[in-house]
């Protein structure tokens, strides 16, 4: 069993809709240089900061747009940095997609990937389009695949298995599904699985999907008037193309999650971690994590310190699990929050790291970086700022 050595905390600026008059924004109002709430968007971190493409807020729906802009949705890149806890918007060079709700999007290398996702009104300008950005040169290139390609849809799954990206299920707006598309990324080419078994999992979106190389496991989801439970996992089994029903073991003191969607599900070692989420009626502030080979559900004894869905999260390579944005309450109360939690116990040079960090002028310390040489601080740690 994975360590929790703190309880959740937030890092960086916070604000919510609720803070401020939760009215339309007036486009003068706005500013480009700030990180506002939102929800539907989709975020990936590596070891020094998270990236956050998108995202939907309709206290921005009567903004008139620009050639830069598409509002009421987040036509941006932003970057969290963990060591200095500031947010930076990005100005990326080629096309960006604009269907950026409900999209998915993944960590590859050093690159984004983007898949689907749909533009307003929800459904009636969804995408099927493929997208990378190298998180380097902030660079995007659309790229014009071939094959089966899946139908144009969004709040699908997806999850990468070496050279192969699968998305699974999603909506059209009007219909559910849980086809099951698999795109090579050297060659650009779509397949469509089969599946060779009689048993096929209920139609959905806002799943969330992991893999263990061999098998896709997918958490939850729903549609608009329905949400799924965590007790049975659908699983997909790549090499025989057939569909099962994974029998969970329960918490021994808590029992199974509750059903959910909106949630998100990020995978660490042999554990995937399933947060928040919406049951239909309430918000979840919970975190549970199922263990792929015993197949049994523990939940953390911590929680969120804001409940939220329609957000998203991923996770260190080290074993941080950093959550952001989403709904907080049901009357569409939304948040820019950044909160983590530690899964493992961190090295000692990381705890070090974060209590120099929490006490140093680091404004300074990024203009100089040789000091930090200088009194000794690893190269590794240093190219984080």
């Amino acid at each position: 069993m994975a360590l929790t050595v703190q309880k959740f905390q937030t890092v960086g600026p916070v604000e919510q809709d609720e803070d401020v008059e939760n009215e339309n924004v007036h486009p003068n109002d706005i500013d480009m240089d700030k990180l506002y709430p939102r929800s539907g968007h989709r975020a990936v971190v590596d070891d020094s900061n998270m990236y956050v493409l998108g995202g939907y807020n309709p206290r921005f729906r009567h903004v008139e747009n620009s050639s830069d802009t598409y509002y009421p949705l987040f036509k941006e890149l932003w970057k969290f940095n963990f060591t200095t806890q500031k947010w930076t918007s990005l100005i990326t060079d080629g096309t960006m997609p604009t269907e950026l709700a409900s999209h998915a999007a993944l960590r590859c290398g050093r690159n984004l990937l983007y898949f689907g996702g749909t533009g307003v009104p929800f459904g009636h300008s969804s995408s099927n389009d493929y997208y990378t950005c190298n998180l380097d040169t902030l660079k995007w290139r659309y790229v014009k695949c071939q094959g089966d390609i899946p139908q144009k849809k969004y709040g699908h799954a997806m999850a990468r298995v070496g050279k192969d990206v699968f998305v699974c299920g999603g909506t059209t707006g009007f219909v559910y599904n849980m086809d099951i598309h698999r795109l090579d990324i050297y060659t650009g080419v779509w397949e469509h699985l089969p599946v060779h078994s009689k048993y096929t999992p209920s139609s959905r979106y806002r799943h969330e999907m992991v893999s263990d190389d061999f098998r896709l496991y997918v958490f939850g989801g729903g549609t608009a008037h329905s949400a799924f439970p965590l007790d049975k996992i659908p699983t997909y089994e790549v090499q025989s193309g057939t569909w099962q029903e994974t029998q969970t073991k329960p918490d021994k003191v808590h029992g199974y999650p509750r059903t959910r969607k909106c949630h998100s599900c990020s995978l660490f070692r042999n554990e995937a971690y399933v947060c928040g989420g919406l049951d239909g009626e309430d918000i979840m502030d919970d975190i549970w994590k199922l263990n792929l080979i015993t197949y049994e559900w523990t939940k953390l004894p911590t929680s969120l310190h804001l409940p939220v869905y329609f957000h998203s999260a991923d996770i260190t390579p080290d074993g941080c699990l950093y959550i952001f944005g989403g709904v907080t309450r049901i009357d569409d109360v939304r948040t820019n929050c950044v909160q983590r939690i530690w899964l493992t116990l961190p090295t000692l040079q990381e705890l070090c790291w974060e209590n120099m960090c929490s006490t140093l002028d680091m404004n300074r310390l990024q203009k100089h970086r040789s000091e930090l040489f200088e009194i000794g601080i690893p190269m590794h740690f240093i190219e984080r700022l």
